[in-house]
């Protein structure tokens, strides 16, 4: 289960002075029960918290985080099936999950600033080390800080120079900081808000786009400064509606790896002001509706504007996948895609 999950049990062993061992599901392969970053807990009385695999390792889980506790070393552990496993312990779904057995401490400054970031919504990425070189440390990248520590400062710096593109992920992942050496792999767990979609344009592609966006989990805002255009009552699944130009709304945002900004106006007073915010912020994506003429000269006038070429390049135009649609809604779902598919990419 996930860390509010668990959480409440941590504090009641800690306040009891029981020592906790923590299973962490780190990598999946083919299918499971659940997905990375669930957590399965036993306290040195015995005591469980959370799943793994909603069963179907959990008591093996149960014995080796005990004998973790009793003083083994902390170990990642492979489940699946296997010739020698298939009468045994096993995943009667097929697949084949990696597990990190360590020792819990609950007063890690990592762990703690991870759980004041929970309760406030801001994102944050945990690094939990699962190789020889990183194993038992914990260092966790927000924003503007770095908290703990993976064992030196070599992998410390190479964590903080990855720290826009870890903050910009939405999974959890085992990944390796120091090329081809697997011995310093980390599992990247990311506590990020939902994506955010800025909207520039209440037009009904904007409504389509904003009711689908909304149903699959992004936080969505629509700017337009035509009030008629923007009325609240048009886009109900809007988290925020602003009638306002969009440069001057998006300067109160501060667009990070996580926003993408569509602009659907296709209005060259509205499109160029939207376009040269979002390409000189951190924003994860740019889209403009419109064919080739379109987006020639917007790419010009913005040229003129002084946007360089690299930011220029970040447009993605015109905005979608390449379906073949035609309808307002058909378009909408031609951008969510895309949207999804660039989220998903490894």
């Amino acid at each position: 289960m996930s860390i509010k999950v668990v959480q409440e049990a941590l504090d009641r062993w800690f306040d009891q002075g029981d020592q906790v061992a923590v299973a962490t599901l780190i990598s999946v392969r083919r299918s499971a029960p659940l997905p990375p970053g669930s957590r399965f807990a036993v306290s040195s009385t015995g005591e469980f918290v959370g799943s793994i695999s909603s069963g179907c390792v959990e008591g093996d889980l149960h014995e080796r985080l005990l004998a973790v506790l009793d003083g083994q070393a902390p170990e990642t552990v492979t489940y699946g099936i296997t010739d020698e496993m298939a009468a045994g312990v096993g995943l009667s779904c097929g697949g084949e999950i990696d597990v990190l057995l360590d020792i819990h401490d609950s007063t890690d400054p990592a762990w703690c600033r991870l759980l004041t970031l929970i309760e406030t919504g801001d994102p944050g990425v945990l690094l939990t080390g699962s190789g020889s070189m990183t194993r038992s440390h914990r260092l966790l990248l927000t924003l503007k800080e770095s908290i703990g520590t993976l064992g030196s400062e070599t992998l410390d710096d190479l964590a903080r120079d990855r720290a826009d593109d870890l903050l910009g992920r939405s999974d959890a992942a085992v990944i390796e900081l120091l090329s081809d050496e697997p011995e310093s792999t980390v599992f990247a767990e990311s506590f990020v808000p939902p994506p955010r979609l800025v909207i520039i344009g209440g037009t009904p592609i904007g409504q389509s786009l904003c009711a689908m966006a909304s149903a699959t989990g992004f936080q969505v805002i629509v700017v337009d400064p035509r009030e008629a255009f923007a009325h609240p009552d048009r886009f109900p699944d809007a988290s925020q509606v602003f009638a306002l130009w969009p440069d001057d709304a998006m300067r109160e945002m501060k667009l990070d790896p996580r926003t993408s900004v569509v602009v659907l106006t296709h209005d060259e007073k509205l499109d160029e002001p939207a376009l040269e915010t979002a390409l000189r912020s951190r924003c994860g994506y740019v889209g403009l509706l419109g064919g080739k003429r379109t987006q020639q000269q917007r790419r010009q006038a913005l040229k003129i504007r002084g946007v360089d070429e690299d930011r220029l390049d970040r447009i993605h135009g015109p905005v979608g996948l390449n379906i073949g649609a035609r309808t307002p809604e058909q378009i909408a779902v031609s951008i969510l895609a895309e949207l999804i598919s660039l989220d998903r990419a490894p």
